[in-house]
Formats: structure tokens, C-alpha cells, sequence
């Protein structure tokens, strides 16, 4: 089952036409793959983020209807890249991927972690340290999974977890190598380092307070006449 998601072709090009589109509520896109010729297309940012915010996120089978006056053509896509702004929530512009239901396509795919509750090592005071959000993997469009899981929740401290350890279904090659580690149970090092530093810096200061308090005690009262 795929989502419906009208577009039209756009002959404008260029940033400053770019900016208006957006301006008007579109998002520039380009269509290519599968024996086509890339063609420049303009999606309503409204729908396009309708089909983004769905159960299967990016990865999601698109009927793509090209609309131009009373003429329509379908095309079986999906998402290849997606570009928003790095601080405004502004989708930029949409790479969208010709498929055929018979031929394996190559997609990223987002990891999901699970376990954190019941992680050894987090419950023994260890941090999680991320290196990897997404794979690589090759599959017919219809099975492109929208996550992968990532089961942490017999780590220890010191162990880590890589793409080899992740466990796709049947169909789904990974492409991103095994040994590629996704993501490690630090011990709190950090942690402790930062707080001898607080307690080597109150000490500092209890010791410079005490000096004050003792020269204070050694000379004359201010404002007192000597004898």
C-alpha cells in the first residue's frame, strides 16, 4: 500500500526561485531513477509532511501524481534524501526515488534503541555514547523496513554494539559494514573527573577563605585607634 501525494513539474530554477516556492507553502523536488530523465517538480509542503509523519516515516511507498492542468501521471517513488534547515523547521527540498516493486532498491534506514531501562551498564552509572543513527540496507521498495532496532539492555559498561549485531528481517540485506560500531555503554569517567574538579576547587577556595580569615584575625580591627 503506498500514500498519494500530488506534485507539479516547475520549470523555475535556481535559489532565489527556490526561496519563493517555499515562501508559498512548496518544497522544490526532483524525481529520477528507474530509465527516467530527472524532472524538477514542486510538492505542497502541508502533504509532503502528512506523508513524512506517518507510521513509516520516509521510508514509505509514494503514488506520486504529476499534475499539469487535466493531465496526470503516476509514479511509483520514494524518499531518497530529505534536506531541512539545520535550525528552522523548513523542509528545503525532496529527492525522490522512481522504484518498481520487483527491483531491490538501497535506502537508509534509522536505528531505533531499545532496553535502556534494563541496561546493565546504564544502571550501573555508564553513559550511552552514539556513533551511528542509520544503515544502509538493499530490499524490494514494499520491504524497506521504517527502523531497525538496537537491543542494549544486556550491555555492560565497556561493551558496545555494531551493525552486525543488528538483526533484519528475511529479505532485508545489510549494506553498512558489520564491524561499523553503532553505539557503546561508557563507564562514568567524565562524570567523576568533573566532580573532583568541583571538590578540588572548593577545597582551593576553603583554603585561600581560611588564609583571609587568619591574616584578618592577625592585624588591627579597622576603624579602632591603636594604643
Amino acid at each position: 500500500m503506498e500514500i498519494k501525494l500530488k506534485a507539479r513539474n516547475r520549470s523555475e530554477t535556481g535559489k532565489g526561485a527556490a526561496k519563493k516556492m517555499r515562501a508559498q507553502g512548496e518544497v522544490p523536488a526532483v524525481m529520477y531513477g528507474h530509465g527516467i530523465e530527472p524532472r524538477a517538480l514542486a510538492v505542497k509542503k502541508d502533504e509532503l509532511q502528512d506523508v513524512i509523519h506517518g507510521e513509516a516515516g520516509l521510508n514509505v511507498l509514494i503514488d506520486l501524481q504529476v499534475v499539469e492542468g487535466k493531465e496526470k501521471d503516476s509514479h511509483l517513488v520514494m524518499i531518497k534524501e530529505l534536506q531541512r534547515h539545520p535550525l528552522k523547521e523548513l523542509l528545503l527540498h525532496v529527492d525522490f526515488l522512481k522504484v518498481a516493486r520487483d527491483e531491490k532498491v538501497t535506502m537508509k534506514v534509522p536505528i531505533a534503541i531499545t532496553g535502556e531501562e534494563e541496561s546493565l551498564g546504564l544502571r550501573a552509572g555508564g553513559t550511552l555514547q552514539h556513533n551511528l543513527w542509520e544503515v544502509e540496507v538493499e530490499c524490494l521498495p514494499t520491504e524497506v523496513p521504517d527502523h531497525l532496532f538496537a537491543d542494549i539492555k544486556g550491555l555492560n559498561i565497556g561493551d558496545h554494539l555494531s551493525v552486525g549485531d543488528l538483526q533484519p528481517a528475511p529479505g532485508v540485506t545489510m549494506m553498512t559494514e558489520p564491524d561499523d560500531v553503532i553505539l557503546t555503554i561508557l563507564a562514568p569517567r567524565l562524570v567523576v573527573e568533573e566532580e573532583a574538579e568541583v571538590e578540588e576547587e572548593a577545597e582551593a577556595m576553603e583554603e585561600v577563605a581560611a588564609e583571609e580569615k587568619a591574616a584578618e584575625a592577625a592585624s588591627p580591627e579597622s576603624g579602632e585607634e591603636q594604643e
